[in-house]
């Protein structure tokens, strides 16, 4: 929770019990720690995707849900923009990255503006790719990256073996997306102008869930046999 671009509050988990079970519950405890009325709340942001679909369908209908019961502004942001502004840095190349699985991670690279106020230039759109080839497209920038997201738990030492010293993996990199990166992210959103209606607030997924992509499998399969 942020006032402006003061930070307030923050909780962090990383348990895996039921996000529908804990999220409500700890909005609840933050503003009761802050001793801030939900009716004082002035709009909601939320990590929209890409990751987990069952978080982001939890998230995004609980911001949709508050927007709506409070008359407020609701923005999703995407989860890669604010693993990206974990880093400062001026003129940095930034790359978050997620384990999309299949073989594949949700991706996207910036570059931090090197003159105030210094915000994020997208250089490459969020998707969902292939890491080989997405890593030799880094390669051909030749310039060094700034890696962030729980994707190097899995793939930082091949991004390191593939990149050598175009690499910066650092000693504690920023691997979880932290709330306050993705409201103070809203915020400037919604400065921007950016679509604001609860009805406009949609997940992100880049890709279609996994159970959509096993059952057409599926039936490709079953529609070969005789």
């Amino acid at each position: 929770m942020i006032d402006d671009e003061a930070l307030l509050a923050e909780f962090t988990l990383n348990i895996r019990k039921t996000h529908s079970e804990r999220l409500m519950p700890l909005i609840d405890a933050m503003l009761k720690e802050s001793g801030i009325e939900r009716e004082q709340l002035e709009a909601v942001a939320v990590a929209a995707g890409p990751g987990s679909f069952t978080g982001i369908r939890i998230g995004v209908s609980t911001a949709r849900a508050l927007a709506q019961g409070l008359s407020i502004p609701a923005v999703g942001v995407s989860t890669l923009q604010a693993l990206a502004e974990a880093v400062p840095s001026p003129g940095a190349f930034i790359c978050p990255l997620l384990d999309a699985r299949r073989h594949e991670v949700y991706s996207a690279l910036y570059r931090r503006e090197s003159l105030p106020p210094r915000a994020l230039e997208m250089v490459i759109p969020p998707a969902a790719v292939e890491l080989g080839p997405f890593v030799q497209r880094l390669k051909s920038y030749g310039k060094p990256i700034v890696f962030v997201g729980e994707g190097l738990n899995s793939y930082g030492s091949y991004i390191s073996e593939a990149l050598g010293e175009m690499a910066v993996l650092p000693q504690a990199p920023q691997r979880a997306c932290r709330a306050a990166w993705v409201a103070l992210c809203g915020r400037r959103l919604l400065a921007q102008g950016h679509p604001s209606s609860f009805h406009e607030l949609l997940p992100q997924y880049l890709r279609r869930p996994e159970a959509e992509l096993r059952l057409e499998e599926r039936k490709k399969r079953d529609a070969q046999c005789p």
